[in-house]
């Protein structure tokens, strides 16, 4: 991330991201949605300016489009986070599209952070077994989206030099997986501020990386 302007931009972000974590006791409160889209609009914002990143124009419009679905899933999310839990879903599959667009031609498949892996996926298997018993029509729907949000978590842990990268997908995956927790096996307490700030933290660390 280069200039002064990027840099200032990305700390708004993630004050705003913080920001909005410190609100939740206050909610519901007017426009709250925006508050939480922001940090991810701000980040689209920074990818569209001049020397804003290093990418590729292809890889940049993935990024934008990343950020852009985000958008929507977080607005979804505040909205009910039960209610449009479907629409969330889409949502943050085409960011997990994109960010596996982005990070699969990054890879090193030769890392010691190949380890992690199976672990998660027995973690995610195990998940997707208790979701069953009470996901109901929405359990096709979260089996895809837990397919790609693995295959992104495992592409950002190859991502080769990038240790913002690799902490940022898995921490994705794991507020994602507290989601699912939280929404079919039990609500636990603080959950909506505990997994907004590793959701928020992950965006971050993926854009700095």
């Amino acid at each position: 991330m280069k200039g002064t302007k990027n840099l200032s931009l990305f700390f708004l972000a993630l004050v705003c991201g913080y920001a909005y974590v410190a609100s939740i006791a206050l909610k519901p409160y007017e426009l709250s949605y925006l508050l939480k889209a922001t940090p991810v609009l701000l980040l689209a914002l920074i990818a569209l300016l001049p020397k804003g990143s290093t990418l590729s124009n292809k890889q940049t419009t993935a990024f934008i489009i990343a950020m852009l679905a985000s958008a929507s899933g977080d607005i979804f999310l505040d909205f009910d986070r039960s209610l449009y839990l479907k629409q969330a879903l889409g949502s943050f599959l085409i960011t997990q599209i994109a960010y596996l667009y982005l990070f699969l031609p990054m890879r090193d498949i030769t890392t010691n952070r190949r380890w992690l892996m199976p672990p998660l996926l027995l973690l995610t298997a195990y998940l997707l077994y208790q979701f069953s018993f009470t996901a109901g029509p929405l359990f096709i729907p979260v089996v895809i989206y837990c397919g790609v949000l693995l295959a992104m978590a495992f592409s950002a842990l190859l991502v080769r030099n990038n240790i913002w990268i690799n902490l940022g997908g898995l921490a994705f995956l794991i507020a994602d997986a507290l989601i699912g927790v939280n929404r079919f096996i039990g609500v636990f307490d603080y959950s909506t501020a505990i997994i907004v700030t590793i959701y928020i933290s992950a965006q971050l660390m993926i854009a700095w990386g």
